[in-house]
């Protein structure tokens, strides 16, 4: 697990530092907000440890941006600080860290900690992977919650594209014509678009009978109703 710790620069730091290393972690420490951010694009990171000590508002600044922007918003966040700084704890759980620890630190209790979020985490995306289907694009395949495999033609790989990109969006049927199909929507057989609908959900029905995700709009075209990832 790589931990980064936005601290004070002082030996406690290095201390904690030190621990985690010779815990089995790969921890480094940033002095401030733009060494932290620089770590996070060098290398994926599993949590970051923010010093309330050192300044308050600048650590409850990046929790806060961590927890806003989608490629850190799931990372683990461990906040320190004194046992007095109720306020800054308070708020710190309120912006979405998933624990505040009081000084002195218990590099073992923090080892724990840190082992906990990270196995939470994993739960959570397994328990995605797990309920999402997923369009394997370049492998033309539709991948259902149980793992079944649907093979798609040219038109169906076309069609499940454009409404698995606008999942829970109900998408026009002359622009699934236009963009999916690249045919003119005012010369096209509209009946032709329906066919191709009506075999992928038999498709779908026999690989994954226990929902439909593909479904009629009326009047509009057609939406995917459930989670997909498209990959």
């Amino acid at each position: 697990m790589r931990i980064v710790l936005l601290g004070r620069d002082c030996e406690e730091d290095a201390d904690i530092v030190g621990g985690l290393n010779a815990a089995g972690f790969a921890a480094v420490c940033a002095t401030n907000s733009t060494c932290l951010y620089l770590e996070l694009l060098r290398a994926p990171t599993d949590s970051v440890i923010l010093d309330l000590e050192n300044d308050p508002e600048e650590a409850q600044r990046v929790l806060r941006h961590l927890r806003s922007y989608e490629s850190t918003q799931d990372i683990g966040i461990v906040a320190l600080g004194l046992p007095k700084d109720a306020s800054y704890r308070i708020e710190a759980l309120s912006s979405g860290a998933d624990i505040f620890l009081p000084r002195p630190i218990h590099i073992l209790e923090l080892a724990v900690y840190l082992r906990n979020i990270e196995r939470r985490r994993q739960q959570v995306v397994t328990s995605a992977d797990r309920v999402c289907w997923r369009l394997l694009q370049s492998e033309w395949r539709l991948v259902a919650p149980s793992g079944a495999q649907i093979t798609l033609s040219h038109l169906e790989h076309s069609f499940i594209q454009i409404v698995a990109k606008n999942a829970g969006k109900p998408v026009r049927r002359r622009d699934i014509v236009t963009s999916a199909f690249g045919k003119d929507p005012l010369s096209y057989d509209n009946r032709r678009l329906e066919a191709v609908v009506s075999r992928l959900r038999r498709k779908v029905h026999r690989a994954y009978p226990l929902s439909q995700p593909i479904r009629v709009v009326h009047s509009i075209g057609y939406v995917f109703t459930e989670a997909i990832i498209c990959a």
